[in-house]
């Protein structure tokens, strides 16, 4: 590659040279590269492109068409920001958990944070079972109704915003995850807090209060019927969201204004609501996840775990609907419950 430099002088490199070097730059610095030396442009968003995919793949999503925004510089600085902001990233595999054999079962004794932040996850009293090939062939953490995992507490308590996804499934009035302890403000994530009573409560999240009921809480139509769901819980004050397996099923209210402590895995905060199901993976973001990425990270997971999810753009809205180029209608129906 000839470069002209602004001496006037003339630079050859070679392009292996070239794109081995500007594979260790960060979006930034691409961007910078980009302003400062035209003939560099191409070799630059080529470069950005291959970071780019080596990225979401250490992430585990799936690069989509429909959620392209920007050049591939730009793409690339969103998810170098989300990746930064990944605090908590748990998953039932064998090689990020330390398992114990009591009888005939496997159980879980701990937990790696695979995001590198140190949050090991151990048993808080009886310990979640282990299951093979339980999720379209991948394994999961199973919760009896009286088993919990906990993190170590956070330095500081997170404040919002803060997206949390699980691929999870829960049957009842149950909590997924919650804060850490019966001194932390309520972080819950559950199927619960129902209007009135039924035996399956829709999805709900709230970021209220600490030992009376909510004040504040947002919930979908998704019922804890059993069934294998990817959620994602988005605490952002008044721009709070639901999503389940790519819908939206609320959103544009506060959900409350608590910090999170921790992460209490299978039971709310007071040890009271225990789930009656089973976990296999668990990322927590220190951020509104913006659609593409969420969307992107959200189908990967679908995809692993084998679950229906929808990441096809909606219609070209008219001028005085909505822009979002994602559809957050209601689901049609809901699917049959597998039995335990």
């Amino acid at each position: 590659m000839l470069i002209n430099l602004k001496s006037g002088a003339e630079f050859y490199l070679d392009g292996l040279v070239v794109e081995t070097i500007l594979s260790h730059f960060s979006a930034r610095d691409l961007a910078l590269l980009c302003s400062v030396c035209q003939t560099l442009r191409a070799p630059v968003q080529l470069a950005a492109q291959r970071t780019l995919v080596g990225l979401v793949r250490r992430l585990q999503g799936s690069l989509l068409r429909h959620c392209e925004r920007g050049s591939w510089i730009t793409q690339l600085r969103q998810w170098e920001l989300l990746e930064q902001s990944n605090r908590v990233w748990l998953q039932a595999n064998k090689t990020a958990v330390t398992l114990v054999k009591q009888g005939e079962g496997s159980f879980v004794k701990r937990a790696t944070d695979l995001s590198g932040h140190g949050f090991m996850t151990a048993p808080h009293g009886r310990m979640p079972a282990f299951r093979a090939d339980a999720v379209n062939g991948h394994p999961c953490f199973d919760f009896d109704g009286a088993s919990v995992l906990k993190t170590q507490p956070f330095a500081q308590p997170l404040p919002q915003p803060i997206t949390i996804m699980v691929v999870a499934r829960a049957r009842g009035d149950t909590t997924i995850i919650d804060s850490l302890g019966p001194s932390s403000g309520r972080f819950e994530l559950c199927h619960g807090y129902p209007s009135g009573w039924h035996p399956s409560p829709e999805i709900t999240i709230t970021a209220s209060g600490q030992d009376a009921s909510p004040r504040h809480s947002l919930r979908g139509s998704t019922r804890g019927t059993g069934d294998w769901h990817v959620y994602t819980a988005i605490f952002d004050h008044r721009r709070s969201e639901i999503f389940v397996d790519g819908y939206c099923e609320a959103s544009g209210k506060t959900a409350g204004g608590n910090g999170l402590d921790g992460l209490s895995i299978g039971c709310d905060h007071n040890g009271v609501f225990y789930l009656t199901g089973s976990l296999s993976e668990l990322r927590l973001f220190h951020c509104h996840m913006a659609t593409p990425q969420r969307v992107q990270i959200e189908a990967a997971l679908a995809h692993r775990y084998g679950i229906s999810y929808s990441s096809a753009p909606s219609p070209t809205p008219s001028p005085s609907k909505s822009r979002s180029r994602f559809s957050c209608a209601p689901r049609a129906a809901a699917r049959t419950a597998e039995s335990y």
